[in-house]
């Protein structure tokens, strides 16, 4: 069964944001020439999130909505209590771009290894990568499904730019498919 690793999801607080006074008034690190968002962690739930002057906010490292939810309120709070302006509660809506998951076919290879080389050439070859020397994964892109996955010759597997924990089962469950002829 698929795991959650990562979530990435967005929210804007507002139309303007101003991050040097943010980054003054909370005492956070901001280098505006490296980087357009300011990074205002939150360490429990272990997430980070970029904030714009746009107004966007963007979370990522949660391995669950709670934890978004929780990561977004705690940083509006704090904002709020040092009176900058946000939009209402009820006007902030959070978009999920990507759900990574992970997923374990090892049980079903009895020992062996998934021999990559191989299994490029037997994937539709247009929708494959794989350069060990750069890479140690085989790089498979879904275009039906819109996720990427990256296959290791161990059966382990990541699967990337699902929007929703749903959608990346049905893309571990095609993965399983495509890849039975190749496993047990």
């Amino acid at each position: 069964m698929a795991e959650i690793v990562n979530m990435v999801a967005s929210q804007r607080i507002c139309d303007f944001i101003d991050v040097n006074e943010v980054s003054y008034v909370l005492d956070i690190d901001y280098e505006r020439e490296q980087f357009p968002g300011l990074v205002y962690r939150i360490a429990e739930p272990k997430i980070c999130i970029l904030l714009f002057r746009s107004g966007k906010a963007v979370a990522t490292g949660a391995k669950n909505k709670e934890d978004i939810k929780t990561a977004f309120t705690m940083m509006r709070d704090d904002l709020r209590n040092n009176e900058f302006k946000l939009y209402d509660e009820k006007d902030i809506i959070t978009d999920y771009h990507n759900i990574v998951v992970t997923t374990d076919l090892s049980d079903q290879l009895s020992g062996e290894r998934l021999n990559l080389t191989s299994l490029v050439f037997s994937l539709p070859f247009q929708y494959t990568e794989y350069e060990p020397e750069q890479f140690p994964g085989l790089i498979y892109k879904n275009p039906d499904l819109n996720v990427v996955y990256l296959i290791f010759s161990s059966g382990r597997c990541v699967i990337t730019g699902s929007k929703t924990y749903a959608d990346a089962l049905k893309a571990e469950e095609k993965l399983k498919e495509d890849l039975s002829p190749f496993i047990g």
